[in-house]
């Protein structure tokens, strides 16, 4: 299976390389564009020179090519060209700069952002700090072997993205939430007002017999993820009706790369993230 994904891959790939226009590396022009492959060399995060074919980080995707002097193009993302429906693959942002999945290189196989097999090493994976923008840490290529980001403190290479530069803290709390449902709707709603600096949300949920027997405790309260990492400021109670005599509770919190603001207090935040049901 895997190799019929390679030969389709290939034949897609090498069809179309389309610039998307919206690269964010090496946002001062000073030469932070770069990763080291022990085996085949530089690879370059922004081979075109601004708005080319480069590299885009977003809050939770990574978008468009790099280039290795040895090997050739590298795609992070399985809709530079349109080939989602039917290979899906690409490099994930988690929202705070962890990377995870893989990039595909038409020469040298699949690159994984997220490999296991150096764990505990620190530097196991790629992340960017949202606070300088600098990449760190390793992946692995099947066929090239470790691709080096940074090997600790960044060096005058390291690539570096303007992604969550204009971004100065977490977001604030949540307010005015309000359940309705509207005529027609086949669930209940949930809305909310959106604090200054929020990007996602995410909202919990659980029942209030529970809440109100353990006395207030979130982590055993805690009963759902209704929404995780949404960007609209709603979201539609998919939880099942409490029975007569109960009620539900929900808490929003909002976030964004700088990271996750709170459900309302510390004690909700620590209870609801020690939740098996928490968002992620």
């Amino acid at each position: 299976m895997r190799n019929r994904r390679a030969i389709l891959l290939v034949a897609l790939l090498t069809a179309a390389r389309a610039a998307r226009g919206g690269e964010n590396v090496d946002p001062a022009n000073d030469g932070h564009q770069y990763a080291w492959a022990e085996n085949v060399g530089w690879v370059n995060a922004e081979p075109s020179e601004d708005g080319g074919n480069g590299v885009e980080v977003t809050d939770f995707a990574l978008h468009g090519w790099m280039w290795g002097e040895n090997i050739g193009w590298i795609s992070v993302s399985c809709d530079n060209t349109s080939v989602c429906g039917m290979t899906p693959f690409g490099v994930a942002n988690d929202g705070s700069g962890h990377l995870s999945g893989n990039a595909w290189s038409e020469n040298s196989g699949w690159i994984d952002f997220a490999p296991t097999t150096c764990l505990p090493d620190p530097n196991c994976g790629v992340k960017i700090d949202p606070v300088t923008g600098y990449f760190s840490g390793r992946a692995w290529g099947e066929n090239i072997g470790w691709i080096t980001f940074s090997p600790g403190a960044p060096e005058t290479w390291t690539a570096r993205t303007s992604w969550c530069q204009g971004t100065s803290a977490a977001p604030g709390s949540v307010a005015g939430l309000v359940l309705a449902k509207p005529q027609g709707a086949p669930a209940p709603l949930l809305s909310w007002t959106t604090p200054d600096g929020a990007v996602w949300f995410d909202v919990a949920g659980g029942a209030l017999s529970i809440l109100r027997s353990s006395q207030g405790n979130f982590n055993v309260a805690t009963t759902a993820c209704v929404a995780g990492r949404i960007g609209a400021p709603s979201a539609a109670d998919s939880t099942a009706p409490p029975p007569p005599g109960n009620g539900v509770w929900f808490l929003v919190r909002a976030a964004n790369c700088r990271g996750r603001g709170t459900y309302g207090s510390a004690a909700r935040d620590t209870g609801i993230a020690a939740s098996r049901f928490a968002c992620p």
